[in-house]
């Protein structure tokens, strides 16, 4: 399994400092995410190609672009073929959001509609699209976003066990098996309940703190099911040093991995 760091916590730092901090922190790879206020915006996605080249200098690999699409335009023209020139074989698209008051049914059709015309141009600059199982969304199970996948069988999963913490769904197990060959990645962080004001509430904590998620379990079980894929090391909650933050969780991780 390879690892990732997932580039979030950096913020907006420039893309030499970017690789340098990916390289410092031990990772393999990255996981960039191109959102306003990081290493690189949707609106200058020829970022991508400039981390891209310094990762190589320091031996490593720019596995996943991590975005916010949510369907064709131009934003999304210039980012997936940007991701397709720079070699990114993944590229994540945004969270199609849960709405009650339209219902389902309704958002299905729609979203599927719009990831449709976002695999259509994703195969067209030679990339594979991934959708995250996330906590508000349509697809926060294995079951919900193969259902939203449909027959679009070129678009891949980006599985997450921390994050279907923050809402009741299927077992791990169950999500690896459901997903089989089609999980491209899987995301890694924990969280642990606590109990607040108006109820329990679910926050981010460090990775190497452990929570509610049994990653030791998960580990095992990806390794006996011959899972050989992406590892991607989030780290959400606020840290005084990003860097120490994402290294220390980083080396959990691979403590775990033996």
């Amino acid at each position: 399994m390879r690892l990732l760091a997932f580039t979030k916590p950096f913020g907006p730092i420039d893309a030499a400092r970017l690789a340098e901090a990916v390289a410092s922190v031990g990772a393999e790879g990255a996981d960039l995410v191109v959102r306003e206020g990081q290493t690189v915006s949707p609106a200058d996605p020829g970022g991508i190609a400039v981390v891209a080249a310094e990762l190589e200098r320091r031996g490593l690999t720019l596995d996943v672009v991590t975005t916010d699409l949510l369907d064709t335009g131009a934003d999304a023209e210039r980012i997936i073929a940007a991701c397709g020139e720079s070699g990114v074989p993944l590229v994540r698209v945004g969270f199609y959001r849960y709405d009650p008051a339209a219902g389902y049914h309704r958002q299905l059709d729609d979203s599927r509609a719009a990831l449709s015309r976002l695999a259509g141009l994703a195969a067209r600059h030679g990339v594979q699209l991934a959708l995250q199982l996330h906590h508000g969304t349509i697809h926060p199970s294995a079951s919900l976003a193969l259902a939203l996948a449909g027959d679009l069988s070129d678009v891949r999963f980006y599985a997450d066990p921390g994050n279907q913490a923050k809402e009741g769904s299927e077992a791990w197990a169950l999500n690896v098996d459901l997903l089989g060959d089609r999980m491209a990645c899987m995301g890694v962080k924990n969280a642990v309940w606590r109990s607040a004001a108006d109820g329990w509430v679910c926050e981010w904590q460090p990775f190497a703190d452990g929570g509610v998620v049994r990653w030791p379990e998960i580990i095992s079980g990806l390794r006996a099911r011959g899972y050989t894929g992406l590892l991607s090391l989030h780290v959400h909650y606020p840290a005084a040093d990003p860097a120490a933050a994402v290294r220390r969780d980083l080396d959990h991780l691979r403590g775990l991995l033996g």
